[in-house]
């Protein structure tokens, strides 16, 4: 059965990217010619409403599977990311970038400053500068505070809509399908002329200042109208789903035209591709198109000698044999990777797993402890080595991994996820506490309340950690109140209640 938030956020991602690209404060751009925003979009939608629908969307997009879980994509795409929003940063403002499991081709920006973006957009891109060119737009949506604008513009229609947008989200929540189809066409419906006529303006700010961005962090800003021309003229052969992002983002004539004359002001820089995007693009060929499309793309990639980089390819082509279970060729194509490219940490975690999958736990130790040293606190090296150390029932390696881990990163959701796994089977108080903080982390509150409520009723005798369970129950509860909630119920926020009723009445 489809669970009910695949139904529903491709069609939040929508609405939200054209109604509602969303808001932060801008930092000091002193050579940046940037609107006076004024107290009009301050007031219209707080710091704290923002933060509260982009971090419900996202709980429930990834409570509902939609968000990749890798962690080495996830860590180049908030690295790229960070540096394209140094420019856009602001007491308070933290940009936290996602892939979604999407082929079609998109980028989306939600409230609190959260990026997400497709697979299928990365894939497409190609170049380097082409991903931050999208990231930067949406970057650019975020600091300009276009959704509290945009409700500033006209608030009785936008209220209605983010009304929908959060009980939608809630509905989702609940497992209502639906329910969350019917609220949010509701509120799409009272609100999708002003959704254009406003986004158009928009967009165009997004361009001017994506540009900047882009400058900045060094990119060529032509890869922008480039990236933007380029999905247009493929739409004209191609109308289908596949180009989400000129739906969502419309691009026209004058569009284009406004920014290849920008970017002739701006300076002409060349910069070859990262291994860091070479590599991930790959990588999500695998996750995206599958194993077996992924092979034959690689071998008549190196057949043809049409490909972006060989050595990217070759490692491509070595995660999909491994997918595969064809683990000869999987090691027989990552030496050809290795002999092309410099010391990567990818490398080092796939020749790890292929020593895993063909059960040579020696080669797999040594793969992780050259990796280690090569890349140390390097997080996806981290977490594959942690689940390996507990697959090979090292439980002492793998807690003294995970202590090392989490004193350097102790908000990482993933990490303690592999405690409640070191836990599992001995001591159910560490176990539901760790679990607990992984739904925390995740933002996943309610899920993470009924494990501090297990870890209470557990047995054991440490003090330290029943208190801390304790603040973080008591920080939860706060929390859910605020977002008007109670453990996943609807919402009890006057502003929007009434509204909520009237939608889910329909």
């Amino acid at each position: 059965m489809t669970p009910p938030t695949r139904r529903f956020l491709p069609a939040l991602a929508v609405a939200v990217a054209l109604a509602f690209a969303p808001a932060a404060s801008h930092g000091e751009l002193p050579y940046y010619d940037l609107p006076d925003l004024g107290e009009a979009a301050d007031s219209a939608l707080s710091a704290a409403d923002e933060a509260r629908i982009g971090r419900n969307v996202v709980a429930a997009m990834r409570a509902g599977g939609e968000i990749a879980d890798d962690a080495e994509v996830t860590l180049y795409l908030n690295d790229l990311g960070g540096r394209l929003a140094q420019p856009a940063l602001s007491a308070g403002t933290r940009y936290q970038f996602f892939v979604v499991n999407d082929r079609s081709i998109n980028a989306f920006a939600l409230p609190g400053g959260y990026i997400g973006v497709n697979s299928g957009l990365l894939l497409a891109s190609q170049s380097e500068a082409e991903l931050a060119s999208v990231l930067a737009h949406e970057i650019a949506h975020v600091a300009q505070r276009h959704m509290a604008r945009m409700k500033a513009a006209s608030a009785p229609n936008q209220l209605v809509m983010l009304a929908a947008i959060l009980a939608g989200a809630l509905a989702a929540r609940s497992g209502s399908a639906d329910a969350t189809i019917g609220v949010l066409n509701a509120g799409i419906g009272l609100s999708i002329q002003n959704q254009l006529s406003y986004s158009r303006d928009f967009e165009r700010e997004a361009d001017r200042l994506g540009m900047q961005y882009l400058a900045a962090a060094g990119f060529d800003v032509r890869a922008m109208p480039s990236f933007f021309e380029r999905m247009q003229q493929a739409n004209r052969h191609n109308d289908n789903n596949a180009y989400a992002f000129l739906r969502t983002h419309p691009v026209t004539v004058e569009r284009i035209s406004e920014a290849q004359n920008r970017a002739l002001g701006l300076p002409l820089k060349m910069r070859a591709d990262s291994v860091d995007y070479l590599l991930a693009r790959e990588k999500l060929r695998v996750a995206v198109a599958g194993a077996d499309e992924a092979a034959r793309f690689g071998e008549a990639a190196l057949r043809n000698r049409q490909f972006l980089n060989e050595g990217a390819t070759w490692f491509g082509l070595a995660s999909a044999r491994l997918a595969q279970r064809r683990v000869g060729e999987a090691a027989a194509a990552l030496r050809e990777a290795q002999a092309r490219l410099p010391a990567h940490p990818m490398l080092a975690t796939l020749s790890a797993a292929i020593a895993r999958v063909s059960g040579d736990a020696a080669a797999a130790r040594a793969a992780f402890r050259a990796g280690r040293a090569a890349f140390p606190g390097n997080r996806a090296l981290t977490l594959a080595e942690i689940d390996f150390l507990l697959e090979a029932g090292d439980r002492d390696a793998a807690g003294a991994r995970l202590r090392e881990a989490l004193s350097r990163h102790n908000t990482d959701a993933e990490l303690y996820r592999l405690q409640a796994r070191l836990y599992a089977d001995r001591d159910r108080l560490r176990y539901h506490a760790a679990l607990g903080n992984a739904f925390y982390f995740e933002m996943r509150y309610g899920a993470a309340m009924e494990q501090y409520q297990l870890a209470g009723k557990a047995p054991g005798d440490d003090f330290y950690l029943r208190s801390a369970i304790e603040a973080r129950m008591r920080e939860i509860e706060k929390i859910l109140k605020e977002d008007g909630t109670t453990r996943g119920k609807k919402p009890a926020d006057a502003r929007f209640g009434d509204v909520h009723r009237h939608f889910a009445s329909r």
